[in-house]
């Protein structure tokens, strides 16, 4: 399944309206700016439960539970639904981003694994997923606009504008899972095989 690019995934959706109000009503000092991706986040399920900056390190000791604050809606769909699909828990992190604002060219992985799978799990809680685009050799691509969850290649380098009035907020999970060896629950929307990644990659990594 190396060859997704952007793919929609049928779950039982979640009721956004009522998550994208629980999720924005915690307090705001737990909220970090990621300098990288040019968005703000919000830890939900780390290693140890660890909120803030410090539960996106990986690395550390312990296991992934959720952080003390993030909503039940938040964890019983991921918990009843994602999880035993994914097979694995892995980090949940919060996304926003403000209306007019652009995030960062980038690509969610390390150099040596682009070209490797790099599965991500996205729901936009509010806002359009086709705000979401990838940087190619035929120009910048946008996703198709849809309602579900979806799977995107964080191993190709992608960007974001909110062009809308009201903030997008975002569900992402990512590493250390990065994708199932097949599905059996999604739709391909766009196939990698046939863009061409930009020549220039340095300028989209973490350096």
């Amino acid at each position: 399944m190396n060859n997704i690019l952007f793919a929609k995934a049928n779950f039982k959706i979640l009721d956004k309206e009522f998550a994208t109000h629980e999720i924005l009503k915690i307090k705001e000092d737990y909220w970090f700016w990621d300098d990288y991706r040019k968005t703000n986040m919000l830890s939900l399920m780390t290693k140890n439960s660890v909120p803030g900056v410090q539960g996106t390190v990986n690395s550390q000791e312990g296991e992934f539970n959720w952080v003390a604050y993030t909503p039940n809606i938040i964890r019983e769909w991921f918990e009843d639904e994602i999880f035993p699909w994914m097979g694995c828990k892995t980090r949940i992190m919060a996304l926003i981003t403000h209306p007019e604002f652009s995030n960062g060219e980038h690509i969610d992985c390390d150099k040596h694994q682009v070209g490797t799978q790099q599965h991500k799990f996205r729901v936009v809680l509010q806002g359009k997923t086709d705000t979401l685009y990838y940087k190619t050799k035929q120009g910048d691509i946008h996703v198709p606009d849809i309602d579900e969850p979806f799977i995107m290649d964080g191993g190709w380098p992608h960007g974001m504008t909110n062009d809308s009035k009201k903030l997008k907020l975002t569900i992402a999970a990512g590493a250390p899972w990065i994708g199932n060896e097949s599905y059996n629950n999604i739709e391909m929307l766009m196939n990698r095989n046939e863009y061409t990644l930009p020549d220039d990659l340095s300028i989209y990594l973490k350096s």
